[in-house]
């Protein structure tokens, strides 16, 4: 077998650009990839997020229920109530939200909290679970059945969270974050 060469000329002199000015191409294309990126991600809704939901970057967590949005937005989770940053688990819990939550989360909102934070069911961007029920279920949080006393999955999670002892549910008997505000 034979190799085929094939030259081609653009010009008849080479084009040089200056360092500069490869640094302004790099980061114009940068700028256009990273631009492009998030609208692709928001077109990949993932099986399990309901079509009402819509996607949203997050800028950071700031508790195990609590998260705030890249427009500055607090949302608090939905019938959750996770331990105090200063509570035992607290860290835990705020940890576990923010791997479950990485850049950015489904959002359903559901209402809105006497403190004016945005209440909402979040939903993993990639793997579409429910984020809300997965703290309960991993023993990060305690179903808040105050505000979703009609939840039966929370109940179970909660329920089979702690006959594992997993997270929170380590402890004998842990603290719930609504008798530790009130201490």
């Amino acid at each position: 077998m034979g190799t085929i060469n094939i030259t081609a000329t653009v010009s008849s002199s080479p084009r040089r650009f200056s360092t500069g000015r490869m640094y302004n191409l790099f980061l114009i294309a940068t700028f256009f990839a990273f631009a492009w990126t998030p609208s692709v991600n928001a077109d990949q809704r993932p099986s399990g997020v309901p079509s009402e939901a819509r996607w949203v970057k997050v800028d950071r967590v700031t508790d195990g229920d609590t998260i705030v949005l890249i427009d500055h937005t607090r949302v608090r989770l939905h019938g959750i109530d996770a331990p105090e940053r200063d509570q035992p688990y607290g860290l835990m819990a705020t940890a576990a939200l923010d791997y479950m939550v990485a850049r950015s989360v489904y959002l359903v909102e559901v209402d809105q909290d006497r403190y004016g934070r945005l209440v909402g069911q979040l939903y993993h961007s990639k793997e579409g679970y429910d984020i809300n029920t997965s703290m309960v279920c991993a023993g990060y949080a305690w179903w808040y059945s105050r505000y979703t006393p009609d939840s039966q999955v929370l109940n179970d999670c909660q329920v089979e969270a702690r006959q594992a002892t997993k997270g929170l549910w380590e402890d004998e008997d842990p603290t719930p974050p609504w008798d530790w505000r009130r201490r």
